[in-house]
């Protein structure tokens, strides 16, 4: 058999969920395309290369969405937007590092930064993204946003760092994977959407209810995309696939292969996972007889779950949008 990709209900898209703040979201678009405009030479070059690539602005969305939600005034909006902006270009950042970590070749259907201009340059380019993003985040003149970001920035790097140091660990527990994607992934949804929270005014607890929500949702985010490294296709989700475990990454599919193997099967597991390689057949037929797809998405939904919990001191049309948004990124097959 086939480990085929789920079938689920057609979710909303992300524009349909966010229509209001399209148009800030405009503006996001078109302040990332400054920075391209304003560098110079190949930095400038490599700069409009990825940032002109789209995405699915998810942070950005965020920010601006949780903004909206106490009248802001104009100067607030203005401020959500440099913030949001700030964001992508983080994540922008990261996915540069990693795909030279990873030695992937295609990101969002064309050839990687480092595969493109080569890695020297694009070790450099990640750097002065991170720069430009700080840049724009110090003119938004608030505080906590600031030491948000660069706690949340210095946790990225570290959760990368710890989880470089777990590679080809085939005894790496769940609760050290969840503790990767939450530094890794979760922390900057979580923080987008309590930046947007704060720079509004909102009260402590809508604050802290939104960083909730961002957390569980970006968890439920990276365990769909380590669903998506197997099961996903290279034309939809734009990326290289299969680079987890030939990185020596336990994501949750193979930790909970892992842990229904028994026996001789558990042991040629393990040592292929010691010693990878590049034929996952015997992988993703084993994960396809344990129903391991079927397992992540429980895992999935029940972050989905909490990320809806999280917000229910929220009136009734703000939990809907909400929810909407993590049923997108449970139910994307990109």
């Amino acid at each position: 058999m086939i480990f085929k990709p789920p079938t689920v209900p057609q979710a909303l898209s992300l524009k349909e969920i966010v229509k209001p703040i399209l148009p800030r979201l405009t503006q996001v678009e078109d302040k990332l395309e400054s920075v391209a405009r304003e560098s110079e030479g190949i930095l400038r070059e490599a700069s409009a290369y990825v940032l002109s690539g789209g995405g699915k602005r998810l942070r950005a969305a965020l920010v601006l969405y949780c903004a909206s939600l106490k009248e802001p005034s104009e100067k607030i909006y203005d401020s959500a937007v440099q913030a949001a902006c700030a964001v992508e270009l983080i994540h922008s950042a990261t996915l540069v590092h990693d795909d030279i970590i990873d030695q992937a070749v295609l990101r969002r259907l064309k050839p990687t930064a480092n595969i493109h201009f080569g890695n020297d340059v694009a070790v450099l380019l990640g750097d002065f993204l991170y720069a430009r993003a700080f840049e724009m985040i110090s003119k938004v003149g608030n505080a906590s946003v600031t030491e948000l970001m660069a706690r949340t920035t210095r946790l990225m790097c570290e959760g990368e760092l710890d989880q470089l140091k777990h590679r080809f660990r085939a005894d790496l527990t769940l609760e050290k994977y969840l503790s990767f994607i939450e530094r890794k992934t979760a922390g900057l949804i979580s923080a987008s959407a309590e930046s947007g929270a704060a720079l509004v005014g909102l009260n402590l607890p809508e604050q802290k209810a939104l960083s909730s929500y961002g957390m569980n949702l970006g968890v439920a985010f990276q365990i769909v995309d380590d669903i998506l490294d197997i099961v996903g296709l290279e034309q939809k989700t734009g990326k290289t696939l299969h680079t987890d475990m030939g990185n020596g990454k336990m994501t949750l599919p193979w930790i909970l292969l892992r842990q229904a193997l028994e026996g001789e099967e558990q042991s040629n597991f393990i040592e292929r996972l010691q010693s990878p390689n590049t034929n996952w057949k015997t992988e993703v037929e084993l994960a396809d007889r344990h129903k391991i797809r079927e397992k992540c998405e429980t895992f999935a939904d029940n972050y989905l779950t909490a990320s809806t919990s999280a917000t229910q001191i929220f009136p009734p049309t703000v939990r809907q949008t909400l929810s909407a948004l993590s049923n997108f990124v449970v139910r994307r097959d990109y």
